[in-house]
């Protein structure tokens, strides 16, 4: 099995692969051709290349993505949280595996899509970080929108939104077999914050809260490689309010 513990900020082909990734990227080239290109250049194995796939981006992408990240309050403000998608990555941190601060100011990680049984320890401490961030919000109300493919996922958002309603938040869920797409239509529809990590949703929604982000900042993680900050992204100052 791959061991996505052993990239390190030292890489340097991971390092080289990302400008040339983002180079190609920007100048219209799938995904997938820029990263059989940069992978053969550098002879990046499965994991590096999804690594590249999940922490860089276009500029066009970025252009886009950075002005819709705020860190402040608006008034009457909907957030939507994509459930699955941040609380994974909340997990991840709990369980000491490599987070990742990509380009976008988001942080992601390479240990997959589901939950796994050891997961279950953390949930209690995952589901009050992640409201603890919230709070910084001061949401009108929470919309949680969870993947209801995901086995046992009906008992983990009721548990959530029991955590809500403890803290004091109006919140609603939805169990949908497209949470992606509903995550995106209910922004748009409702000129609604988006809590995720997808970078699509992230790129089509109304305005997006970097809520893993924060999470991140104050468990005082150290990212293992901050693209961000390799790539030039100026989101340092948005930040500095979430510590």
């Amino acid at each position: 099995m791959e061991n996505f513990n052993t990239i390190v900020d030292a890489d340097i082909n991971v390092i080289d692969a990302a400008y040339d990734y983002r180079f190609l990227l920007s100048r219209g080239y799938s995904q997938r051709y820029a990263l059989d290109v940069v992978a053969l250049k550098y002879s990046l194995d499965k994991v590096k290349r999804l690594l590249l796939y999940r922490c860089v981006h276009s500029m066009q992408y970025m252009i886009n993505v950075i002005t819709k990240i705020i860190c402040v309050p608006e008034t009457q403000n909907v957030l939507v949280i994509d459930f699955y998608n941040i609380l994974l990555t909340v997990l991840c941190m709990l369980e000491n595996c490599n987070v990742y601060l990509c380009d976008d100011c988001i942080p992601r990680d390479l240990r997959g899509s589901r939950l796994k049984p050891q997961d279950r320890i953390y949930l209690s401490r995952a589901y009050e970080l992640i409201l603890d961030a919230v709070s910084l919000l001061k949401p009108l109300k929470i919309i949680v929108i969870a993947d209801k493919n995901v086995s046992h996922s009906a008992i983990q958002i009721e548990q959530f939104n029991k955590y809500i309603i403890g803290r004091g938040f109006i919140g609603y869920t939805i169990l949908s077999p497209t949470p992606d797409r509903d995550s995106i239509e209910i922004s748009k529809r409702e000129k609604a914050i988006v809590a995720s990590s997808d970078s699509v949703v992230i790129e089509n929604s109304y305005k997006v809260f970097p809520l893993t982000t924060i999470i991140l900042n104050r468990l005082n993680i150290r990212s293992a490689i901050n693209f961000a900050e390799l790539l030039g992204t100026p989101c340092s100052n948005c930040y500095e309010y979430t510590m």
